[in-house]
C-alpha cells in the first residue's frame, strides 16, 4: 500500500517533465514530417524522373504549384525562341569615351525556322508577322554603327543556306541605307564553321561521335524520358523508319510549337499519314552544300522523291492523347542537363578548338585589316547554332549550356584610342561584355576604361593577345603545335 502511494506521489510531482517530453518528441516528428515532404527540390531533374516514375505522387504537391513550376520552366526554355522583345541593346554599341571604333565584326545565328525534320500538320500555327511589327522594332538606321559604315565598306559572309542568306539581310536592313544595297559584298561559305581552308579534321569528328556516344547511353538509362521521348515524337514526327532515338530531334521540333505559341498537338486513333523523309540535324555535316535556291529541307529533296516513289507506304497511329505541359518540360529538362554537362566536358573545349580554328585565323585576318587603313569595316558572319557553339568553346566563353537561341550575336569591336595609337577590342555576346571570360583577355591581361558618363565601365583587349593565341597558345590545350598534328 505504502509502495502503491509512493508511485502515485512520483508520477503527480514529474507530471510537467512527462509533458514536455511528449511535447519534443511531437516536434520533432512535425519537423521530420515537413522536411520530407516539403524539402523537396522540385525543380531538380532528379525530381522529376523520381516524379514520372511512380515514386512521388501528385498529392505531395498542389497542383497550382506544379503547374506554376511547368509555366516557370517552359518560359525559361521559350527564351530560346528570342522574341522580338528580347532583342535590345545593351553593352554593345561602339560607343566608348576616348575611344574611336575601328571596326566590327559580328557572328549571327539565323532567326527562328522551322524544325530540321518532317513533321505532322500541326493546327493554328502562325509562322507569319507583319512587316510594320520588324520596322518599328528595328527602323533603318537605328544601330550605332550606321553612322559610321558605307557599304562599300561591308563584307557579309553567309552559308548556302537560304536562312542564313535572309537572316544576313533582316540584319542588314537596320544597317544600311536602301540605296547602298546594289554595292553590297556578299560572299559565300560552303561550311557552317567558315572554316575555309582548315576544315577537315577527323580528331573532331571522332570526339564528336564520342560526345553523342556518351549522351545516347545516359538517355538508354532513363526509361520515363525515353517513353516521354517515343511519346511526344510519334505525335509531331511525320517519319521514322529507323525509330524515334535522338531526343535533339524531337525537342526541336518541339521548339517549332513553343515559339509561334500554339497547342500542343494530340493524336486520334486510326490516323493515316503519308510518309516523309526525315532529315536529322546531325545528318547535317560541315561542308555540306546547299544550293540557295532550294528549300531548308531540300538537301534532302531527292531522297524523299525517291522513298516516296518507291514506296509509298502510310503508317497508321495506334495511340491517342494529346502532348501535355509536363512532359514537354521533363523532356526538355532532361536534354538541358545534358547540354551543361556536354559544355563543361573538356572535349567540347577541343571541339571548339578545332572547328573554329579556319574562322578565328579569318577574324584576325580582318581585325589587322581593319587596324592598317583597309576600308572594310564590318564584316557580318551569318551562320548556325554550330558556327557560335564552336566560336564560343575556342574563346572560353561560359555558357549555362550549349543550347544556342535563335538571332543570338556576337560582336567583336575594334578600338583605337585618341590619345595613342594602341588597338584593342572587345567581345559583346549577345548584348553582354565577355572580354574577361576570354582566356588570352581575363584578369591584368586587358584594359579596364570608362564606358560613358555615368561611370560604367568596359574591358579592351590588346590586339596583339589574339594574334599571340592564335600563332602561339592556341594548340597547347591539344598537345600539338599546328592544327594537322591536332587534327590527325
Amino acid at each position: 500500500m505504502m509502495m502503491l502511494r509512493e508511485l502515485i506521489r512520483f508520477s503527480t510531482q514529474h507530471r510537467t517533465l512527462y509533458c514536455y517530453m511528449i511535447l519534443s518528441v511531437w516536434i520533432f516528428l512535425l519537423i521530420a514530417g515537413m522536411y520530407k515532404y516539403i524539402g523537396q527540390n522540385t525543380t531538380s531533374l532528379g525530381y522529376t524522373l523520381n516524379f514520372l516514375n511512380g515514386r512521388n505522387q501528385l498529392n505531395n504537391l498542389d497542383a497550382s504549384t506544379s503547374s506554376l513550376l511547368e509555366l516557370r520552366n517552359l518560359v525559361k526554355y521559350k527564351a530560346r525562341c528570342t522574341p522580338l522583345t528580347y532583342i535590345a541593346r545593351a553593352d554593345d554599341g561602339g560607343i566608348l569615351d576616348g575611344w574611336k571604333l575601328q571596326g566590327v565584326l559580328l557572328i549571327l545565328r539565323h532567326g527562328d525556322r522551322g524544325p530540321m525534320s518532317h513533321v505532322r500538320p500541326i493546327p493554328r500555327l502562325n509562322c507569319g508577322i507583319t512587316g510594320d511589327n520588324l520596322v518599328n522594332k528595328n527602323p533603318p538606321n537605328s544601330t550605332p554603327y550606321s553612322q559610321l559604315l558605307n557599304s562599300d565598306e561591308v563584307v557579309v559572309y553567309t552559308t548556302r543556306v537560304r536562312r542564313t542568306f535572309q537572316s544576313a539581310l533582316a540584319f542588314l536592313y537596320t544597317f544600311l541605307p536602301t540605296d547602298k544595297w546594289l554595292a553590297l559584298n556578299v560572299k559565300e561559305s560552303h561550311s557552317i564553321a567558315f572554316c575555309f581552308s582548315d576544315c577537315a579534321c577527323p580528331q573532331a569528328d571522332a570526339l564528336r561521335k564520342w560526345l553523342m556516344k556518351m549522351q545516347k547511353q545516359q538517355l538508354l538509362k532513363q526509361t520515363a524520358i525515353t517513353n516521354i521521348m517515343q511519346w511526344i515524337g510519334s505525335n509531331l514526327l511525320q517519319y521514322t523508319p529507323n525509330g524515334i532515338t535522338d531526343a535533339n530531334e524531337v525537342v526541336d521540333a518541339i521548339l517549332t510549337i513553343m515559339c509561334h505559341d500554339s497547342p500542343w498537338p494530340c493524336r486520334d486513333l486510326n490516323i493515316t499519314d503519308n510518309s516523309a523523309a526525315s532529315t536529322k540535324a546531325n545528318d547535317f555535316e560541315l561542308n555540306e552544300v546547299i544550293n540557295i535556291d532550294q528549300d531548308d529541307l531540300g538537301i534532302a529533296s531527292n531522297a524523299l522523291d525517291m522513298e516516296m516513289n518507291r514506296n509509298r507506304d502510310t503508317t497508321t497511329a495506334s495511340t491517342t492523347g494529346c502532348i501535355e505541359s509536363s512532359q514537354v518540360a521533363a523532356l526538355m529538362s532532361f536534354v538541358t542537363m545534358q547540354s551543361i554537362q556536354e559544355a563543361r566536358h573538356l572535349n567540347y573545349k577541343r571541339i571548339g578548338l578545332l572547328r573554329a580554328y579556319g574562322m578565328i585565323r579569318h577574324i584576325v585576318s580582318y581585325m589587322l585589316r581593319m587596324i592598317s587603313g583597309d576600308r572594310t569595316k564590318f564584316v557580318l558572319y551569318a551562320g548556325h547554332d554550330w558556327t557560335l557553339q564552336y566560336l564560343t568553346a575556342a574563346f572560353g566563353i561560359r555558357t549555362d549550356n550549349t543550347f544556342i537561341a535563335y538571332a543570338a550575336r556576337l560582336t567583336i569591336e575594334v578600338y583605337r584610342s585618341d590619345t595613342h595609337t594602341d588597338y584593342y577590342f572587345r567581345v559583346v555576346y549577345n548584348g553582354r561584355d565577355v572580354t574577361q571570360q576570354i582566356d588570352f583577355c581575363e584578369g591584368g591581361k586587358s584594359l579596364r576604361v570608362t564606358r560613358d558618363s555615368r561611370g560604367n565601365k568596359a574591358d579592351l583587349c590588346p590586339i596583339e593577345n589574339i594574334i599571340r593565341f592564335l600563332h602561339e597558345d592556341y594548340f597547347a590545350p591539344l598537345n600539338a603545335t599546328n592544327f594537322k598534328d591536332a587534327c590527325m
